[in-house]
C-alpha cells in the first residue's frame, strides 16, 4: 500500500489558513475584551465599596496578565500574517 505524498499547499489552502487564523485571533481578542471590561467594572465597584489597596493591586495584575495574553495572539498572527506575504 502506497502512502501518498504531502500536497504542497496552495495559494488558496494558505488563504484559508490565514483567515482561519484571523478569526481566531478575532475571537481570542474579542472575548478576553469582553471578560476583562466585565471584571474591571466588577472590580471597580469592589474597590469602591471596600477602598483597599491590595485588591487594587490584584485587579492590576489581572487586566496586565490578559493584556499580556493578547500581545502574544497579536504577535502570533502577526507571525503568520508575514510568512504568508513572504510566500
Amino acid at each position: 500500500m502506497q502512502i501518498p505524498a504531502a500536497a504542497e499547499p496552495t495559494p488558496q489552502s494558505e488563504t484559508a489558513q490565514l483567515r482561519a487564523e484571523i478569526h481566531r485571533m478575532a475571537d481570542m481578542v474579542s472575548s478576553v475584551v469582553r471578560s476583562t471590561a466585565l471584571d474591571s467594572t466588577t472590580a471597580a465597584m469592589a474597590i469602591a465599596a471596600s477602598g483597599t489597596p491590595k485588591e487594587a493591586r490584584k485587579v492590576a495584575r489581572q487586566i496586565l496578565d490578559r493584556a499580556t495574553v493578547m500581545e502574544g495572539e497579536i504577535e502570533r498572527f502577526l507571525s503568520i500574517a508575514a510568512n504568508h506575504g513572504a510566500a
